[in-house]
């Protein structure tokens, strides 16, 4: 009905984002490459404008789907790196690049049934789609930024909490609530409200982005070893997500909680 009023129609409903983003890519690369004349408002004259592609943002489901990558159902789940559901997620796996996609999706093409491609796909991850992206030049495995809210706070934070909670007896819960009711939230964009014991499967991103921040003070007691490491580094990285200036210093933190090389 609202497309018979107004006669938009949502292109991204009939049209792949793959489809869509051929002719996008042929005027990224024309903008690298050659650049384009365009009219200068403020010097009042014609100038070469030129352009280079430094990240592309967009949720994880749709960062697979511009990677060529089978989404986080996969057993290759990350489109970032090639860990395995079967592996220890403790340990780094090999970085995904545009070099190590196009000689997986080069392999799976070669294949000749149906099933041996498969297969092959379930071992790498990838589907051997024609992608228009990959003419760019520049490698779009690093310019695909992890998505914070799926990522951070509807992913990490979220499964903590579920986890915790999960094992509290009802005593333990009654202390989390009269321990979240102390808690000053002053200084939060966020306020918890009602028993969040109980509605915490309910929360959005909001909510758990308030949780992120007080989580170790108020379930401190009550987490294992394990939960508390991943919350301390979770924390680390929440920090430098959210902050107002990256510094040097935030750069190297960066570089040591992620391992990078």
């Amino acid at each position: 009905m609202l497309e018979l009023k107004t006669s938009t129609s949502y292109v991204a409903q009939i049209v792949c984002p793959l489809d869509m983003s051929k002719p996008i890519s042929e005027d990224l690369v024309k903008l690298e490459q050659e650049g384009v004349i365009v009219y200068d408002a403020l010097y009042k004259e014609m100038v070469l404008v030129i352009a280079l592609l430094m990240c592309i943002i967009c949720d994880n489901p749709r960062a697979s789907e511009l990677l060529n990558h089978l989404g986080s159902s996969a057993l290759k789940y990350c489109h970032v790196c090639m860990c395995d559901k079967t592996e220890n997620p403790d340990e780094l796996s090999e970085l995904r690049t545009m070099a190590l996609a196009l000689q997986q999706i080069v392999e799976i093409a070669a294949l000749r049934t149906e099933q041996e491609k498969i297969e092959m796909r379930k071992l790498y991850g990838v589907r051997e789609t024609l992608n228009p992206l990959f003419s760019i030049h520049v490698d779009l495995y690093r310019c695909l930024p992890i998505e914070v809210l799926h990522t951070l706070l509807l992913g990490i934070c979220k499964y903590i909490l579920k986890q915790v909670m999960a094992g509290l007896s009802a005593h333990q819960k009654a202390e989390i609530l009269a321990r979240v009711k102390s808690f000053d939230t002053s200084g939060f964009q966020t306020k918890m409200y009602g028993n969040v014991c109980q509605h915490y499967k309910s929360f959005v991103g909001r909510d758990f982005k308030g949780w992120s921040q007080m989580a170790l003070f108020i379930l401190g007691p009550y987490l294992n070893v394990g939960q508390t490491q991943v919350l301390l580094t979770y924390s680390k990285v929440f920090q430098i997500v959210y902050c107002e200036f990256f510094s040097v210093q935030l750069s190297e933190d960066w570089k040591a909680i992620c391992y990078w090389n």
